[in-house]
């Protein structure tokens, strides 16, 4: 069975991004449509208006073009935490036709390295505290410092703010529609994922993708959305979730409040100050917002929606958040493959541990390992197809024919059910490997290929551990050790800080290390994460019962 939204389909033109959202329309056509504000500081305050954002990104555009050199094709990489003028970057860069790679500023040198190069960037845009190892990078892979550009209004190291380029005369500026862009074809984003499997790839979303994103996301549960609403987004502008946040704010005018990272008593704090009525967070958030005893601290009675993604959230967490924080949670499902979320909940229907329906203009079905497709309420792999599903993975053929199949369905690697009662989709379980820390993807080949580096290691798997009371998997290792060396809790130790050391800050073994005699796999050597999970299992229900009789 293929299923279809109950959403009509919206029409989607034939424009790229960047003039789509710059070109009037219902939502940017009135006389005061520029003077609404976009973008909130929310460390300094300082605004930017929809009329200061078009004008800003259209100038820096032409300085991209005119100072730089950078034109259509050319692929500029994107390092640094949330930025309230991170909206006029991005929008700028579009403008002269360039393709954006975004990337965690939390990165290690390595990860620094195989994003750039992976990419084929010649471009970089970062703040002045990442450049001590991001110059080492560029060194290493040719990229001069002359194409280094930084946020803020210093020149570092010999590399220049990027509001240097902005163009004086107001005259010249890229003028929209842009021309010789395909929007079907041509790529805006390159998003690295791990996808179901392996190292991090390259996601080439469409400036398509994104125009059908924003198309269908703001015209998906008119009940939900209000005139008067105030977004605060945290989550990262170099994910996916974040992005998109940025795109649909300004297409509906709604002021996005942004924070560089979350802090509890500040994301509280700026809810109280600017009325905030809706925030889009993870699941460890919700359980900190549930517990923490620094909620009751400030009045956060303007919120009137969360939206929760990246993982699944229970419905203990659900009840205890709206009781602690008076609200609507509503879920969804998306990846970073399919330009955020294509399934989420509505108001009306929002059943607990669903992920809710189709929004328009994509489809979905579900099947068993042999490709059959199944009917309502059977278990199989979710396959989806429509605007919002990238072009594919960069120059990966490999990896795009395991993903999609002939007819242009894509697999998500997700086992799901639609269930016929409730007319919404549940995520049941999952054939890809990725571990979700707090909404970011780890994958464990990467944390097996590290630790397969070490000489004392002799094999291992790495699993997520589900911590119910976090809402979030911690990445755990199982270890198999060379002869001649025993499984202690200083060898653990070093192990750990020896993969520490390698990897971004969400990617560490918080799971802990196991030392076992053998790692579990089929006759063709593939890893049983599926026994090792039962171990788990067995290991959590002794601890339950050990802890019921003291």
């Amino acid at each position: 069975m293929v299923y279809k939204s109950t959403f009509a389909d919206q029409v989607i033109p034939d424009i790229d991004i960047y003039s789509f959202l710059m070109e009037n329309n219902k939502h940017n056509a009135g006389p005061d449509g520029d003077n609404t504000i976009v973008s909130i500081d929310g460390h300094s305050d300082r605004t930017l208006t929809r009329g200061q954002v078009k004008d800003l990104s259209g100038r820096l555009g032409d300085g991209w073009i005119n100072k730089v050199g950078l034109g259509k094709g050319d692929i500029v990489a994107v390092f640094a935490p949330n930025q309230y003028d991170h909206i006029v970057l991005y929008y700028s860069l579009l403008a002269a036709g360039c393709t954006i790679t975004p990337g965690n500023p939390a990165y290690t040198e390595d990860e620094f390295h195989h994003q750039l190069s992976n990419s084929g960037a010649q471009t970089l845009i970062t703040i002045p505290a990442l450049l001590p190892v991001l110059l080492k990078v560029c060194e290493k892979i040719g990229l001069p410092r002359h194409r280094i550009f930084l946020f803020g209004d210093d020149q570092v190291d010999g590399c220049k703010p990027f509001n240097s380029l902005i163009s004086q005369d107001p005259r010249r500026r890229v003028s929209t529609p842009l021309k010789g862009i395909n929007a079907a074809d041509d790529v805006a984003f390159i998003c690295y994922s791990s996808g179901t499997t392996g190292v991090a790839k390259g996601v080439t979303l469409t400036h398509r993708n994104f125009v059908g994103q924003v198309l269908v996301n703001v015209n998906f549960d008119p009940v939900a959305i209000q005139e008067d609403d105030i977004l605060i987004a945290f989550l990262p502008f170099y994910h996916i979730y974040g992005a998109t946040v940025i795109m649909n704010g300004f297409y509906r005018g709604t002021p996005v409040v942004v924070m560089s990272r979350f802090d509890l008593e500040h994301f509280c704090q700026l809810i109280e100050r600017h009325k905030v009525t809706f925030a889009n967070i993870v699941p460890p958030v919700a359980v900190l917002l549930a517990k923490s005893p620094i909620v009751k601290k400030y009045d956060l009675s303007s919120i009137r929606n969360f939206g929760s993604g990246a993982a699944p959230l229970g419905h203990e967490h659900i009840e205890a958040l709206k009781h602690q924080v008076p609200s609507e949670v509503r879920q969804g499902w998306g990846m970073t493959e399919t330009t955020s979320g294509i399934i989420v909940q509505t108001m009306e229907r929002n059943e607990p541990g669903s992920i809710g329906v189709l929004v328009s203009n994509n489809e979905a079905k579900i099947v068993d390992e042999n490709d059959n497709e199944l009917p309502d309420n059977s278990a199989g792999e979710l396959l989806v197809r429509g605007v919002s599903i990238m072009k594919g993975y960069l120059n990966n053929d490999e990896a795009n024919a395991k993903t999609f199949t002939q007819d242009g369905w894509m697999r998500t690697g997700d086992i799901a059910v639609f269930n016929s009662k409730t007319q919404q989709f549940y995520i049941v379980d999952r054939i890809k490997e990725l571990i979700k820390y707090k909404g970011l993807q780890v994958a464990p080949a990467e944390l097996e290929a590290i630790l397969l580096g070490n000489d004392k290691v002799a094999d291992c798997a790495v699993v997520g551990v589900y911590d119910a009371k976090e809402a979030t998997e911690y990445p755990r290792a199982y270890v198999v050790l060379q002869t001649g060396h025993e499984g202690t809790s200083a060898l653990a130790k070093e192990l750990d800080a020896y993969v520490t050391e390698k990897v971004a800050n969400h990617k560490k073994l918080r799971g802990g290390i196991r030392f076992v005699p053998a790692i579990p796999k089929s006759a063709s050597g593939k890893i049983l994460r599926k026994d090792i999970r039962e171990w788990i299992k067995k290991e959590q229900q002794q601890a339950q019962t050990k802890s019921a009789r003291l």
